[in-house]
């Protein structure tokens, strides 16, 4: 079966090391990607879990399934993983005194073909957005979109 991706990619005006903690860094990932949430790393390794600790349970988690430090992470959604795993790979290239940062969500596989497209228009969109927040986290501007996601 072929698999299906949602890819968005932004150009960010900072070293790569620089992005790649703030993509990994949970207190940074609460500031751009969900701001109000508290966010934890059981470990910053293969095997390791990153999630938003709720009330009473941990919420949205994503279990680290490859790492290269500061190119790739990648990550599992979690914690039973459906017949199609989601997977979100970002990947940090440097580029012209900056960095090039390509997430790439994938996932779609057995989605019914209505609810595939209209999931991948969605997911799209809020991936552009979630990378717009994260330069301007890292470039030190006001967040286009302070509610998070």
């Amino acid at each position: 079966m072929e698999k299906l991706a949602v890819e968005r990619t932004v150009w960010i005006a900072a070293p790569r090391e620089r992005v790649w903690q703030a993509i990994t860094d949970p207190e940074q990932v609460e500031k751009w990607f969900s701001p109000g949430t508290s966010w934890k790393l059981s470990a910053l390794e293969v095997g390791g879990r990153l999630y938003v600790q709720g009330a009473d349970a941990e919420l949205y988690v994503h279990i680290i399934e490859a790492l290269d430090p500061p190119h790739r992470i990648v990550l599992r959604s979690a914690p039973e993983p459906p017949a199609t795993p989601e997977v979100t790979t970002y990947t940090l290239e440097e580029e012209h005194n900056g960095t090039r940062l390509t997430l790439t969500y994938t996932g779609y596989e057995l989605m019914p073909e209505e609810l595939r497209r209209k999931r991948m228009d969605q997911d799209g969109m809020g991936f552009a957005m979630m990378l717009e927040n994260l330069q301007a986290h890292i470039e030190g501007r006001s967040l286009p979109y302070p509610q998070g996601f």
